[in-house]
């Protein structure tokens, strides 16, 4: 029996040598049970925990939230333009807009169609004899808006006719002409002013006389849009003036108008 432990007790040395490093393959240093771990290369993607569950491979690779400051950066980098346009995108086809759309009316176009006449007139050098008075008959006209400064003054395109009964005859003039109107017509303020500064062309014309004039206008006037639907009223007045280009005369007149005004 003697010999039985002693056979023992010189051979539990050599047991404990050989099955040391399976008894503490499955341990770590604090004793829990783990598998040595090593540190994520930079190339390494995280498997997911559906992965995980299905049996993914991940090996001895530890696989950790990436962080410090490169992930920092990631996040805190500013945004690409079509980043941002798609953001912006977006954020306006799921909220609100904020911003009214334009009004109808003189917020877009008009156009007016007017009938004068002068109420008081001179044409010095025009015929003879030299000075004449009250000469104007009627005037007639179409007027657009062809745009606008925002906020400050429309600009509008007049087309119009006038009919003058001189001592040598009657004559017609055609005028085209750019007018600077204020305030805006998308103000909806009633009154307003204008200057303008065109070119004149006679269709008929006494003999001597030139054939083209500058003209040009000042004007004052109210304006009342959409009283009928898309259809209102205005009221203008002012100097129609012109001076002949190829010859010494002139005309100088005042004159009233009236129309409609269509806003589209």
């Amino acid at each position: 029996m003697r010999v039985v432990l002693l056979c023992l007790f010189f051979a539990l040395p050599f047991f404990d040598a050989a099955f040391t490093p399976y008894a503490h393959a499955g341990r770590d240093d604090d004793g829990q049970a783990a598998v040595e771990v090593t540190s994520e290369a930079d190339g390494d993607i995280a498997p997911s925990r559906e992965d995980l569950a299905n049996g993914a491979v991940v090996g001895r690779k530890r696989f950790s939230p990436r962080t410090g400051r490169q992930a920092a950066a990631k996040y805190m980098a500013p945004k690409r333009p079509d980043e941002k346009g798609a953001e912006s995108s977006d954020s306006g086809s799921s909220g609100t807009s904020n911003r009214s759309p334009a009004a109808s009316g003189p917020s877009d176009h008009y156009l007016a169609l007017h009938l004068g006449w002068f109420a008081n007139d001179n044409a010095y050098k025009f015929g003879a004899p030299d000075n004449q008075t009250n000469v104007g008959r009627w005037n007639f006209g179409l007027t657009y808006r062809m745009g606008e400064w925002v906020n400050s003054m429309d600009l509008l395109f007049r087309f119009d006719v006038s009919r003058l009964a001189l001592a040598e005859g009657e004559v017609t003039k055609f005028s085209i002409m750019p007018i600077i109107t204020f305030p805006d017509a998308s103000s909806r303020f009633p009154l307003y002013f204008g200057v303008g500064l065109g070119l004149g062309v006679f269709g008929n014309q006494i003999p001597g006389e030139s054939t083209l004039a500058l003209d040009y206008s000042l004007i004052a006037g109210a304006r009342f849009f959409n009283l009928w639907g898309q259809t209102g009223l205005f009221v203008e007045g002012g100097i129609k003036n012109h001076l002949h280009l190829l010859s010494d005369g002139q005309f100088n007149g005042t004159f009233i108008s009236s129309g409609l005004v269509f806003t589209f």
